[in-house]
């Protein structure tokens, strides 16, 4: 922006004169000082297109990685999807048993089961004295069912306990299951923790009570494999 001089009146010149270059020389300087204001709020608007454009850069940034974490979320629900699936012909098709002939050609023995008398299982007692059981050729872990894991919904699909009702049949037959595997003839050897009891403080009476609930709980999710 260049600067012009604004001189001040003649003093040589007359009155009337004097006063015409005061009021000149007060329009200059106004219109000076409106120029520089106009000069400033452009800049103020450039500022502003340029901090739009860098928040719509950012917002579109942002939206690009929300998205490709959402695909990343519903490939990692497929693939999760598919392994359980998986399992569960698995689980479903494996006999628990040692023996069976293995073959370069055939080795569904491996996973499927033999057709021994022995069961093909470990057995592990936990910290709370649960005997959990494992099958070595197909992975199924047998623990004992907590009722949370058997609520469903309308559709008959397990859902949180606040989303379904529970379904004392299912919980039932999970822990008959469960006792069978507990049963499984095998000449491995069991496999044990140090043993704990676990007791929480009842807000009511103030007394300790049996907490063995409490640690199925914070474990029915894991599994021996």
């Amino acid at each position: 922006m260049s600067e012009k001089k604004i001189s001040g009146p003649d003093p040589n010149a007359s009155v009337e004169e004097q006063i015409q270059q005061a009021e000149l020389a007060a329009k200059l300087i106004a219109l000076e000082i409106a120029k520089q204001q106009q000069e400033a709020q452009t800049l103020e608007i450039e500022e502003r297109k340029y901090h739009i454009k860098d928040l719509k850069a950012r917002v579109q940034e942002r939206d690009i990685a929300e998205k490709q974490a959402q695909e990343d979320r519903e490939h990692q629900g497929r693939t999760f999807a598919q392994q359980d699936a998986t399992d569960l012909y698995r689980f479903k098709n494996c006999s628990h048993r040692k023996g069976g002939v293995v073959s370069p050609r055939d080795q569904r023995a491996l996973s499927l089961g033999g057709d021994a008398a022995q069961h093909s299982v470990m057995k592990h007692q936990m910290i709370n004295g649960d005997i959990w059981v494992r099958c070595l050729r197909c992975g199924m872990t047998w623990n004992p069912p907590v009722e949370s894991n058997f609520y469903f919904d309308a559709k008959g699909k397990q859902v949180a306990p606040a989303d379904g009702s529970f379904s004392p049949s299912r919980f039932e037959a999970a822990v008959v299951e469960y006792k069978r595997a507990t049963m499984f003839p095998t000449n491995n050897s069991m496999s044990t923790s140090v043993q704990c009891r676990f007791a929480r403080i009842d807000p009511e009476t103030g007394k300790l009570v049996d907490a063995a609930d409490t640690y199925r709980e914070n474990i029915a999710s894991t599994n021996l494999r």
